[in-house]
């Protein structure tokens, strides 16, 4: 009876749980099916038109002078004089008297010499006065109808005589020269970058005095590529005129205004750059100025551009060696429209290859198809 009643009970426990086992799957609810929704990518856009633009070059550069030079005597003599501003950082005016050497031993040379030079030319004048008495004589006291010979003209005498008149007369102009040049003046304005000299010193024609530099107008060397260069003006290299350009300075709020005057001779072979040379003239009118050695951004304005479109730099995307652009057509789907670079600034691209009202793409799309439907945000 034990085991009669235990497989009773595991029979009714195995009923009941297949009985509610198939309630359960006959009674859940039925779900309704629906198609699966697409995803639309909202995106922003902006309209673009053709236009004429000009383009502007924006590069960074540093200012160095347009001349610079080193102070040294012509001749050999002890320090009497010197200029208060020759001192590193003073500034001197053209002409302005620097230094002055001990003149006494040229002024000296200067006396010997004219000395000499008199004494040759008293010595000619005798010789000539002879030389004329005997060819008087050869024709009035001896009668001679022919010319007197060189020997009785006294020809090489007086050529003796006159060579020596003109060996005095240059070495008496090499000593006033000389006697000149114990003063020496500044060759331009400038300044003095460095200096090196004391009074009373001792010095000679290889002794460096001073290192200066010409304050008239400074230059700003500023490195660029090639495919920048061909929308710029250059002289000599693809203009007679050169483009105008703003040069900023650290420590200054107002930009300096310069030229373009020419470019470098040859690319550098390393990064295969090309220097471009800005002028600036009077670089010491304002204060602060633009000193020689900073580091300045120069923006360069080029040539005019006709029927050009120009975009955020960041729009543009490269694929496959080609630039592209997004669009969304007239049905509201996605376009890849290649498009042609003219140029490229720090922020801007200059490209053709749109058409008037094109609604370029701002956003950013993470994974882009063409002809996928996409949704256009209202500004």
């Amino acid at each position: 009876m034990r085991k009669i009643v235990q497989v009773l009970v595991v029979v009714i426990i195995l009923s009941l749980g297949l009985a509610t086992a198939f309630y359960l799957v006959h009674t859940k609810p039925r779900l309704k099916k629906r198609k699966p929704v697409r995803h639309v990518p909202l995106v922003e856009t902006m309209a673009v038109q053709p236009a004429d633009e000009r383009v502007e070059i924006e590069e960074f550069g540093t200012v160095q002078p347009l001349r610079t030079g080193k102070i040294v005597p012509e001749v050999s003599g002890r320090i009497v004089y010197l200029s208060p501003n020759l001192v590193a950082g003073a500034r001197f005016r053209r002409g302005e008297v620097l230094v002055r050497l001990d003149p006494v031993d040229y002024e000296t040379a200067v006396a010997l010499a004219e000395g000499e030079l008199r004494e040759a030319e008293k010595a000619l004048a005798e010789i000539e006065a002879a030389a004329e008495a005997a060819v008087e004589e050869w024709y009035q006291v001896l009668k001679k109808k022919t010319p007197p010979p060189p020997l009785v003209a006294k020809e090489p005498q007086l050529a003796a005589a006159r060579a020596r008149v003109k060996a005095a007369r240059a070495k008496w102009r090499k000593a006033k020269e000389d006697l000149r040049r114990t003063v020496i003046r500044a060759p331009f304005d400038g300044f003095v970058v460095k200096a090196d000299v004391d009074l009373g010193q001792y010095v000679g024609p290889t002794t460096t005095l001073a290192e200066v530099y010409d304050a008239s107008a400074v230059e700003v060397r500023v490195p660029l590529e090639s495919r920048e260069i061909r929308w710029i003006k250059v002289p000599g290299f693809n203009a007679q005129n050169g483009s105008g350009a703003e040069i900023f300075s650290p420590l200054t709020e107002r930009p300096w205004r310069g030229r373009v005057v020419r470019a470098a001779a040859q690319a550098d072979e390393k990064t295969r750059l090309i220097d471009v040379f800005v002028r600036v003239n009077d670089p010491f009118s304002r204060r602060p100025p633009l000193l020689p050695g900073t580091f300045v951004r120069v923006r360069i304005k080029g040539r005019l551009v006709k029927g050009v479109y120009v975009l955020p730099r960041d729009l543009l995307h490269l694929q496959k060696g080609r630039y592209e652009v997004y669009l969304v057509d007239g049905e509201g789907r996605l376009e890849i429209r290649p498009v042609e670079v003219l140029l490229f600034t720090k922020t801007r691209a200059f490209v053709r290859g749109l058409y008037p009202g094109a609604r370029v793409i701002t956003s950013r799309l993470p994974a882009p198809v063409p002809g996928m439907k996409v949704r256009i945000k209202e500004s």
